[in-house]
């Protein structure tokens, strides 16, 4: 079954879902990865309370 008919016959429904449904597999790579860096950075005050978290802790129970 070939994926582009030729120039006289039309598409019909069935072969332009199976074009749209390769398009969206060829492109999901890509909506992944902008998905992935759009929800990948979090608020300035979020950031800065993580940084400040990092360098307060304590060796509690450590005999060195």
């Amino acid at each position: 079954m070939p994926s582009m008919p030729s120039a006289e016959e039309p598409l019909t429904p069935l072969q332009m879902g199976i074009n749209g449904l390769k398009l969206l597999f060829a492109m999901s790579p890509l909506i992944a990865l902008f998905y992935i860096v759009y929800t990948g950075f979090e608020d300035e005050e979020v950031e800065q309370l993580k940084r400040k978290k990092k360098g307060d802790f304590e060796m509690d129970g450590h005999a060195e």
